[in-house]
């Protein structure tokens, strides 16, 4: 990933914001481009947000040989995210709501 497109700078941004300033994000970027090359952009930033969400302060824990930090941060994401959708509501519980089924 070229270090000047959109998506690799949304990346810095979003990895600056967890690690909590520049010089912080200077001493992790090559963590950071490690991720991106092997999993991809979306993916990192999915462990990004979970690695927030734990409230982490390092990506040497996504960067870790066993892929145990990496696993745990997209687990925690997932989960975030899926407990934010809306439950679907069955068919018979949305006609009994409209009152066209006792």
């Amino acid at each position: 990933m070229k270090p000047e497109s959109r998506v690799w700078k949304s990346l810095c941004g979003k990895a600056v914001v967890l690690l909590g300033s520049q010089d912080a994000f200077r001493k992790e970027a090559r963590i950071l481009q490690r991720l991106v090359k092997q999993y991809g952009a979306e993916e990192v930033e999915h462990m990004l947000a979970g690695a927030q969400l734990l409230k982490w302060t390092s990506l040497r824990s996504l960067g870790s040989a066993d892929g145990l930090g990496r696993r745990w941060a997209l687990a925690t994401f997932w989960q975030s995210e899926n407990h934010q959708k809306p439950q679907l509501e069955s068919l018979a519980a949305v006609l009994k709501r409209k009152g066209l089924i006792s």
